[in-house]
């Protein structure tokens, strides 16, 4: 699946994705993000092209946050320490495990280290299907849509 349909079925999800932002001017290394409060990933594609990884990987590390957000984890990793420490290990190179361990706030460390994984192992279809998945969850809500509908014709 090409980068411009996970990004138009993110954008079906709730999420909105926009190029730049204040992070890529203020920082070299910075490739994108994921605001959770605006529901937004920025993406730095000028930054990301000239580093090591292909725009079509940020994104998907970004919307993995956002996925990771939408299912109520937040900043944390779903996999707990025993199924990712050997993912890390066995696939992560040690300086960018280092980096993350260094410049990440501990309760953010699992999330960080699982959207790196996810982005390379992940395939977009994937990513856009978990998405959409968790905007269909989130709507379900107590006053979303499909609970409405279930309470108007669905007696109990």
């Amino acid at each position: 699946m090409p980068l411009f349909v996970l990004i138009l079925l993110a954008s079906f999800a709730g999420i909105n994705t926009v190029k730049g932002g204040s992070g890529c001017e203020d920082k070299a290394h910075y490739l994108g993000s994921f605001d959770p409060d605006l529901q937004q990933v920025s993406l730095c594609p000028d930054v990301a092209t000239q580093g090591q990884r292909s725009l079509a990987e940020v994104a998907r590390h970004e919307f993995f946050h956002a996925i990771q957000h939408r299912f109520g984890y937040g900043g944390k990793g779903f996999l707990p320490d025993s199924l990712l420490t050997p993912l890390v290990r066995y696939g992560m190179d040690d300086r960018e495990v280092m980096t993350v361990l260094t410049f990440y706030p501990e309760e953010e460390v699992n999330g960080e280290l699982e959207a790196r994984l996810a982005s390379r192992i992940i395939p977009n279809a994937l990513i856009a299907g978990a998405l959409i998945s968790g905007a269909l969850i989130k709507n379900n809500s107590v006053n979303g849509p499909i609970a409405q509908f279930r309470a108007f014709f669905i007696p109990r």
